[in-house]
Formats: C-alpha cells, structure tokens, sequence
C-alpha cells in the first residue's frame, strides 16, 4: 500500500514538474513569438447581368519556429450605408514554423439597384498557439476596402465598325444607308436603343442626320446594325462629310442598371456628281437643227432636248453648239453658237434653243460652189449640275447629218 502511494505521489510531482516546465516554456515562447503577417485581397472578378463574383484571398506568413492554425474565418462585406451583400466563411487550416499559406474563397453579391462606390469587408478569425501541453489563440481582425467604382469604370465600351453607302439623290438630298457592326467585349448584355446622329461638313456645318436602329449586344458577341439617313443638297459642295454619334447604351450589371458610352465619327468622301445622277437610266439628248434660206445666208435654227430622268432638278449650263462641214472626208469649221440655259425639272423635259447663221459667201467657199456639204457636223457641249451645287458634269454630243440624197 505504501508503495502505491508512493507511486501516485511520484506521478503527481512529475505532472507539476511538466506544467511547471511546459509553463516556463509558454511563457518563453510567447516573450518571443512574433505575430504573423497578415495580408487580405478582396476583389471583385467577374460581372455578369445578375451578379459579380468577389474573391477573397487571406495570405499569412509565420516568422516562429513553431507551428500555427488558422481557423473560424468570418467575411462580412457591407454598403457605405451598412447594407450588408456577403456573409460568407472561409476554412483554416494549419502553417508551418517559417512557412507561408493562403485561403481563398469565392462569393457573389447583387447589389439590387444599388451602385456603392465602395466595399467595406471585416475579416475574423483565431490563430491558435501549440506549444508542449498548452495550447492559446488569438483572435484576430482585418478590414479591406473594395472600389466597385474602379471596376464599373474599366467596363468596355462596343467597338464599332461602320459602313456607309450613297442611294438615291432627291430634291430632299442624298440618301444613306448604312451596315454597323458592333462587337460587345463584357461579360455582360449592352442594349442599344435607337440613336441619332448628325452629319457636318469641314467647315463645321450640319448637313444631314443618321438614324440607328437598335438592338442587343450580347455577351462576346458582334451584331449588324442597320441605319439610314439623308444629307442635304449643299454637301455636294465639299469634298469630305463627318458622321458623329454619341450615345449611351444601357446595361444590367451585377442585378444593376448602368450606361455605356457609344461614339462613333466617320469621315466620308462626298461622291461625284456624275456617281449620283441616274446611273442606270440615261440622259437623253437631242439636237434638231431647221434650216431655211434667208437675205443673210443659211439660217439653222437649233433645238437642244434634254430628258431628265432623275427624281431631281438638273441644270444645263454653258452649251455650246459648234458645227463644221464635212466634204470628202475632210472637216471645215463653220461657226458657233450658245444656246439658252436653264433648269430641267424632275422627271421632264426641256428645250434649249439658239440660232447661227451662215453667210452664203461662206458657204460657198466651203462647199465649193454648191449650196450643201456632203455632211454636216453638230458638236455640243456642255456643263449639266444640280442647282446650288459647285460640282458639275462635262457632257458632249455629237451627231452627223448626211446631205448627199439630196445631190
């Protein structure tokens, strides 16, 4: 009996010794323990239309030669104004003496109609200390702001890719249409409503307006949009047009709704004339020359006819009708004359006339002694333009009249 008491009484004193040491040995090492460091990232990764993904990534680094466990991690992230978005928890787990570890953890908010510029996360947590039989933690705490100002910022805009063709020329104008291809670069829809753009000449003047209709972009992808618009009259008179649009465009961003910025602005060579006025229907011309004898010679009474056959109003300037006698093959100048100006209405018809006389002493010289050629040739020339436009066209006729039946 003796000799079991003896023995507890032995165990007893070993167990005190222990924590005696064990207790000695805490205290040391708490003296010299250093604290870890702690480091916390939470970003805001990806955004879609109902929701962002945030991450949050805590990196501590142990400096002691004794090992550490993390555990309990607690993130709560709430609004500037204490709406609280995530209440999440993220597992520990042991770090070894002189060692470095990171946990990470994905959430995701909606921020229901909210925009915040900023983010305010609490982390908390215990880092427990091991050492012999004694075991002690320490709560810790950590505070991260998230800028969700920054990250709608960087959020990018449609490229846009435009191409514009001429159509028909009206007493209205010119008329456009035009193909734009726009490609969506987010992660997120963009809805484009209809837009208008205006049209400015170099010097700055507006000259025309451009209608886009719109649709949705979707998410990485391209669509074709479709437009149309009309210039005036006077940007014929310059050699280059600029088309500028500037908009928003709507977008539901993390359950929110946001606007992206649209611009477009396109230089445009202004086509020529001669590109826009009836290219597939021809301009007839007629020339009819009456001629008659009288005391002053040969009298040819000339009629110039011009059939318009443009929806707008064109004007013949400048004609000049030159004939020339042809005899044996051989071309003599006879004289010239000008024939009336004036404006050929939409979808008409309009006569241009004028007179030359040809003395007999002339024409008998030409002719050699006889009173018609063998041939006479008509000439025309002329410049043809539209109304209050510097832009012209030089246009020729020419056509011959045999005399020889008459012989």
């Amino acid at each position: 009996m003796n000799k079991k008491r003896r023995t507890i009484t032995f165990l007893l004193i070993a167990w005190t010794v222990i924590n005696l040491i064990a207790g000695s040995l805490l205290f040391i090492d708490i003296q010299i323990f250093k604290a870890p460091k702690i480091t916390a990232t939470i970003k805001i990764a990806e955004i879609n239309e109902e929701e962002a993904s945030v991450e949050a990534i805590i990196n501590i680094s142990n400096p002691n030669i004794f090992g550490l466990s993390t555990r309990n991690f607690e993130i709560i992230t709430t609004t500037p104004d204490g709406e609280e978005v995530i209440h999440t928890f993220l597992e520990g787990g042991d770090i070894g003496p002189n060692e470095e570890k990171s946990f990470e953890t994905t959430a995701y908010v909606r921020f229901e109609n909210n925009s915040p510029e900023t983010l305010t996360s609490k982390i908390t947590g215990d880092i427990g200390i091991s050492v012999a039989f004694i075991k002690k933690t320490i709560p810790i705490t950590v505070s991260v702001i998230t800028s969700v100002e920054e990250i709608m910022e960087t959020l990018a805009a449609p490229k846009i890719n435009m191409h514009i063709e001429f159509g028909e020329l009206t007493q209205k104008g010119l008329n456009l249409t035009g193909t734009i291809e726009a490609y969506n670069p987010n992660s997120f829809d963009i809805i484009i409503g209809d837009i208008s753009g205006k049209i400015k000449a170099e010097t700055g003047k507006n000259v025309g307006n451009l209608e886009i209709r719109g649709g949705v972009l979707k998410s990485g992808e391209s669509l074709e949009l479709e437009s149309n618009g009309t210039i005036l009259l006077d940007a014929l008179n310059y050699k280059t047009i600029t088309i500028n649009i500037d908009g928003m465009a709507g977008a539901r961003i993390a359950g929110i709704n946001e606007t992206v910025p649209i611009s477009i602005e396109v230089d445009i060579k202004v086509p020529d004339l001669s590109n826009l006025l009836a290219p597939n229907i021809p301009t007839d011309v007629l020339i009819i020359g009456d001629y008659r004898l009288s005391l002053r010679g040969l009298i040819d009474d000339l009629t110039l006819e011009i059939d318009n056959p443009n929806k707008i109003d064109i004007e013949a300037k400048d004609i000049l009708v030159s004939i020339f006698y042809v005899n044996a093959g051989e071309k003599t100048f006879v004289g010239e004359t000008s024939l009336e100006e004036g404006i050929v209405k939409a979808q008409s018809r309009e006569d241009f006339c004028g007179q030359l006389v040809i003395p007999y002493s002339k024409l008998l010289t030409m002719t050699g002694k006889r009173l018609l050629p063998d041939q006479m040739l008509i000439t025309i020339r002329a410049n043809v333009t539209i109304p209050g436009i510097n832009q012209t066209i030089w246009v020729g006729v020419t056509g011959y009249q045999d005399f020889r039946l008459f012989k």
